[in-house]
């Protein structure tokens, strides 16, 4: 439904332009040929350019009105419950989009520990992203949507019972929020760029360290590393790309998810409604984990 009405916009917005276009080629001719000293000689054609101009505009009116109706309306109703469930997972959101330092993680792999000389067990490719309330031209919804930066692909929308999600195929998705698992943990980060200010330091490590801990003296230029305590949130859609993110206020990611959840348990299935308008002219119709250690960058 959302790739039809993307398709749609895209081929209405083409439209336009060329129809703006000609608008602007028609005023600018007509004015040209009105002022001209020899404006009698090009009677016919300022005749033409009069009779042309209304039509153009005429026809830039009917597509400004189309675009506004390819897009996809949400209207949502719930319970007491329900919304006062999703006012608090918006307060959550709300201070989770403001932690000091917010990442995409796009990539991830195990390390060699021995060879690496390192503690920690995984290693990430990390983005620094923005999350904020947005909105789209393509959904129309009275409030704001929460939106979490997507580097690879089109941003996570989340609206009142519905989520936008980016699919395996390049396209994205709306689904149910009910279907959508939001989950949490604290990671234990080597931060070598950096210590936020709202982050937690939980020891420190070296850049070149023995298994027990101890810095590889064999290392002329070893340094000292913080380990700091982050919040991961991973978006877990039953169909679609799985998404992780990491945020240096790691107890408002927890309090994030936790308030999803009970934004989902408030839910009943007759609450959230999702209608996409008829489109005429173009013949499309529709209705807290474990701890592992890990460093900062994939080489």
């Amino acid at each position: 439904m959302i790739a039809k009405a993307r398709e749609q916009r895209a081929e209405i917005k083409a439209d336009l332009q060329e129809a703006l276009t000609e608008e602007s080629k028609q005023k600018n001719e007509l004015v040209r040929r009105k002022s001209s000293l020899f404006r009698w000689f090009y009677k016919r054609r300022i005749t033409e350019l009069e009779t042309e101009l209304p039509l153009t505009q005429a026809e830039i009116s009917r597509l400004i009105s189309w675009e506004g109706n390819t897009k996809i309306a949400i209207t949502f109703e719930s319970s007491d419950t329900s919304q006062r469930a999703y006012a608090a997972m918006v307060r959550a959101f709300d201070i989770l989009k403001s932690s000091v330092k917010k990442w995409d993680i796009t990539a991830d792999k195990a390390t060699d520990q021995f060879a690496e000389r390192t503690l920690a067990t995984r290693s990430v490719n990390r983005h620094p992203v923005t999350f904020d309330f947005s909105s789209t031209d393509l959904i129309q919804f009275t409030g704001r949507a929460m939106r979490f930066e997507n580097v690879n692909g089109d941003d996570i929308l989340l609206y009142p019972g519905v989520a936008v999600i980016p699919r395996a195929d390049g396209a994205f998705a709306l689904i149910d929020l009910r279907e959508l698992q939001v989950s949490s943990e604290y990671r234990r980060f080597h931060e070598e760029e950096g210590v936020p200010s709202d982050s937690r330091i939980d020891g420190h490590t070296w850049a070149k360290t023995n298994k027990n801990g101890s810095p590889d003296r064999r290392f002329k230029d070893n340094y000292q590393i913080p380990i700091c305590i982050y919040g991961n949130i991973t978006f877990h859609p039953q169909t679609g790309v799985t998404e992780e993110y990491m945020v240096s206020n790691a107890d408002a990611a927890q309090a994030f998810a936790e308030a999803v959840k009970c934004y989902q348990t408030s839910l009943t299935e007759s609450e959230a409604l999702v209608q996409c308008l008829t489109y005429r002219r173009y013949g499309v119709s529709g209705g807290g984990g474990s701890n592992p250690l890990v460093s900062t960058k994939i080489p």
